[in-house]
């Protein structure tokens, strides 16, 4: 029986075993709350990480980055998998596919890395659409490569012929031909979700992990970690997505009702590496944090997360620098605030009651026409377009909805010392709405990106 599995039907025993007793107690209040004490410190929905599982990488697609994969990530330790064998490969997103003779080597050096830190013989491997024909590719171009992937998992990926030189695959497929299928592999079909719908979801998550354990999860939600838990990343100029060199990331733990720092509220400061890493960071799975990075001579970016649950070692902090901003670059004034909202999941603005809602000082940026749901957008880029102090946020902004999973509305936020509050309504689930609130940063000086769950 598997580590994780024993330890689940231990704990279930023990905890029955305990709650009978107190039941002989003619059930007090104290033999009650004993029970309830040994229940919380039974392990999850899984004992200990199990060592025996094979590390797990991702690769994104175009104009995509590690934390695509954050959530499914969340799940598999949330299953038992060790955090330290799940990991992500970023590519320059900025063609469509990324070019085989710079992808490759990448991949080479992010399995070796694996292989050695696990001391493992072999990988699992999980691309998403572009990134998906690019294992592929990977594992037909040569038989050394092939033999150090276990399984390769192909989400929106190409029509192979089979499976590369003979590799177990998982082909997952969704909205587009029902006919499409990889003759020899395992097909699984999810006909009401799109790319990243696909990417994010519990169903998807659920065909992976029996197919890479021959098991059933014991859990498809995200559950939170007791105690403090390690943060770590990248900094990223995107969508090249090479390291941000030369310059600092501090942290900041923050007061939630006005997205502020609070006083000493420095956690972290890091000197980035040359590939942008940093971390880890030691957090507080129910705070708030700021990860603000700092560069001489421009301006500072500040990303704001929702509390994170579990330790997250695919945080991706995605910037550029002055005149290279994709789209051309959003309009910059001391009076006005920009803003970038993102998430792992496509924004909808035209499905009705099943329509996300995401407001900005109660103002909905995400009309139909702004985020329709064939536009695929992950990310909704916010500012005054004119800088006229008006907004229109019923038309897109042509520059970024003309990018690939990228849309803009015309939206004028004032600056200044107060707080800009933005809550999103995923899918029309009102009983998942949730806040975040952030400092209105003038975007002369600064610029704000804020990243929030793709799983409600």
């Amino acid at each position: 029986m598997p580590r994780g599995r024993w330890f689940g039907l231990a704990a279930t025993v023990l905890l029955a075993a305990v709650t009978a007793a107190c039941s002989t107690s003619e059930g007090s209040a104290s033999a009650q709350a004993r029970s309830a004490a040994l229940a919380r410190e039974v392990a999850g929905p899984v004992g200990p990480p199990d060592t025996a599982r094979l590390p797990l990488l991702f690769v994104h697609g175009s104009l995509g980055s590690g934390d695509q994969f954050e959530s499914q990530a969340q799940r598999f330790t949330s299953n038992g998998y060790p955090a330290d064998r799940i990991s992500a490969v970023d590519y320059d997103a900025s063609s469509w596919g990324g070019p085989p003779d710079k992808v490759f080597p990448q991949l080479d050096t992010a399995i070796q890395d694996l292989l050695r830190a696990t001391r493992a013989k072999k990988v699992d491997l999980v691309g998403q659409a572009e990134g998906a024909a690019l294992t592929e590719r990977y594992l037909a171009s040569s038989a050394a490569r092939a033999d150090r992937v276990a399984h390769l998992i192909s989400v929106e990926g190409s029509l192979a012929g089979g499976p590369p030189r003979g590799v177990p695959m998982l082909a997952v497929w969704g909205t587009g031909d029902p006919t499409f299928r990889v003759p020899g592999a395992s097909n699984v079909r999810f006909p009401a979700q799109e790319r990243n719908s696909l990417l994010t979801s519990t169903g998807t998550f659920r065909e992976m992990f029996r197919f890479l354990t021959g098991t059933e999860p014991f859990t498809t939600d995200i559950v939170a970690a007791k105690g403090q838990i390690d943060i770590s990343g990248r900094a990223l100029l995107y969508p090249e997505n090479t390291g941000v060199a030369k310059a600092r990331l501090e942290v900041y733990r923050l007061d939630p009702k006005t997205g502020k720092r609070l006083p000493k509220g420095l956690g972290g400061l890091f000197t980035l590496a040359a590939d942008g890493s940093w971390g880890p960071f030691r957090a507080d799975g129910t705070a708030t944090y700021e990860f603000a990075v700092v560069r001489a001579g421009e301006p500072v970016h500040h990303f704001y997360y929702q509390p994170f649950r579990r330790s997250d070692r695919l945080v991706r902090l995605l910037t550029s620098r002055p005149g290279q901003e994709i789209g051309g670059g959003m309009k910059t004034d001391p009076k006005q605030t920009d803003l970038v909202v993102s998430r792992a999941l496509e924004w909808w603005g035209d499905q009705g009651r099943n329509s996300d809602v995401l407001t900005v000082d109660g103002t909905n940026v995400l009309s139909p026409a702004v985020a329709p749901r064939s536009k695929l957008a992950l990310a909704v880029y916010l500012f005054d377009h004119d800088a006229d102090g008006a907004s229109n946020v019923l038309a897109p902004i042509p520059d970024y909805f003309g990018i690939g999973f990228i849309t803009g509305a015309d939206l004028h936020i004032p600056a200044g010392d107060r707080s800009i509050e933005v809550a999103v309504t995923p899918r029309g689930q009102a009983a998942h709405r949730s806040v975040l609130r952030v400092p209105a940063w003038p975007s002369d000086t600064d610029r704000v990106t804020l990243h929030l769950r793709d799983d409600g």
